[in-house]
């Protein structure tokens, strides 16, 4: 098969490291596989080994099996570049990123309205895409790489006090970075931080600060730490914490969507309410006091990564894919190529410009794809309309499928 995913960047993301192994393991079956990047083309050698091509948009390839989307603005793009099947694997909610009410949490539901073939990679995610928007997803679960993650020496030699990993993108509020330097602030322990976006603010105590770090090195940082704390709100598969349990470390995590994919309170991490800031820190303090009970989950830890490997997802997503392509009502009917190409169309107005369906895109237009998020800004600030609008798409679209249940 000759598969395409269309990718929103190429810096370092736990949803990209999803996409790269993906590609990667589908290109060792055999397969012609690409990354399309809808943006700015940028260093992948985060990701080991990464080999698949990555191209940008204008050298899109011709005779496309099956394009998939990543992410909600490349859902956008995709139903108008030219491919016999047309799917956007979700990994999140991602309404979520935005503020409730927002217009960027309407342009971002609108993208779940394209009537794609759907796969995601939660059991959570299968379930809310049925129950809003009435998609069937093929559920394709994450993996552990650990040929990536395992246990090592470590960065720095172990001292007196623990050493305790806060992990977690500072520029987003809802990865709950700020909760998580609160909880430990009066921990009697060394506080290391990495972050793939922003930095801790100089009032918060952090001993060792690592910023958009390569994968490979990630299992030193971890291997250098007694346990991980991440109090995220918003998750898809939640991946490191089973990288850190893969490392060794202990954990504390707080509840949300996705950690009970493989977290079992008690038996391989702790759970605790993401925004009680006191309870966390008693999770950390007790996991530090408790050797038995540390040494507890980090046993079951190892037997939880021992289940999760990346042979049988692959196996799951390859059987998904072919059956893509050898059934005919996969592709897109005519009505629903016109729903795709409308709200993909009304998407690329809001930008300044339509979005192209035929590639090679112009230069012209190519310089758009370098930041879409500042066309749509610039664009949305002069027409507050869009806001009702997206609304009343959304509700029209959740009618129509209430309608067709009904009847």
């Amino acid at each position: 098969m000759k598969i395409c995913y269309l990718i929103p960047g190429c810096g370092v993301s736990g949803g990209i490291a999803v996409i790269c192994q993906h590609s990667e393991r589908l290109k060792a079956r055999g397969h012609e596989v690409s990354l399309v990047v809808d943006g700015m083309l940028g260093d992948m050698s985060w990701f080991p080994g990464q080999s698949v091509p990555v191209v940008p948009l204008t050298d899109y390839p011709q005779e496309v099996d099956i394009l998939i989307a990543t992410s909600w603005a490349t859902a956008f793009r995709v139903p108008l570049l030219l491919a016999k099947r047309h799917a956007y694997f979700v990994q999140s909610d991602e309404t979520r990123f935005h503020p409730p009410g927002s217009c960027w949490e309407h342009i971002t539901r609108l993208s779940y309205v394209i009537p794609f073939n759907y796969l995601t990679e939660a059991h959570w995610i299968r379930t809310w895409l049925q129950a809003q928007f009435g998609h069937e997803a093929a559920l394709v679960p994450n993996g552990l790489d650990t040929s990536i993650f395992y246990p090592c020496e470590p960065l720095a030699p172990r001292g007196r006090r623990p050493r305790i990993l806060l992990e977690g993108a500072i520029a987003l509020p809802y990865k709950g970075m700020w909760e998580a330097f609160e909880a430990v602030k009066p921990i009697d322990a060394e506080i290391w931080c990495v972050s793939s976006c922003g930095k801790p603010d100089p009032a918060w105590r952090c001993d060792r600060f690592f910023s958009a770090v390569p994968m490979e090195q990630m299992r030193e940082i971890y291997s250098s730490c007694d346990l991980l704390l991440k109090l995220s709100r918003v998750e898809g598969f939640f991946g490191p914490p089973m990288e850190m349990m893969a490392c060794g470390g202990a954990v504390v995590v707080g509840r949300v969507t996705g950690y009970d994919e493989y977290i079992i309170d008690g038996e391989n991490a702790l759970v605790v309410d993401p925004f009680d800031i006191q309870a966390a820190r008693a999770a950390v303090q007790r996991l530090l006091e408790d050797t038995a009970l540390r040494e507890h989950l980090i046993a079951n830890g190892r037997a939880t990564v021992a289940r999760w490997n990346w042979d049988s997802s692959i196996n799951r997503l390859e059987q998904a894919l072919q059956a893509l392509l050898v059934d005919p009502s996969r592709a897109l009917s005519s009505p629903q190529r016109v729903v795709a190409e409308s709200i993909a169309y009304f998407y690329g107005e809001l930008r300044g410009e339509p979005l192209l369906s035929d590639p090679p895109i112009s230069a012209k237009n190519a310089r758009l794809l370098a930041d879409p998020t500042e066309f749509l800004v610039g664009r949305l600030r002069r027409q507050g309309w869009f806001r009702v609008l997206a609304r009343l798409l959304v509700r029209g679209y959740q009618k129509w499928r209430s309608l067709l249940k009904a009847s």
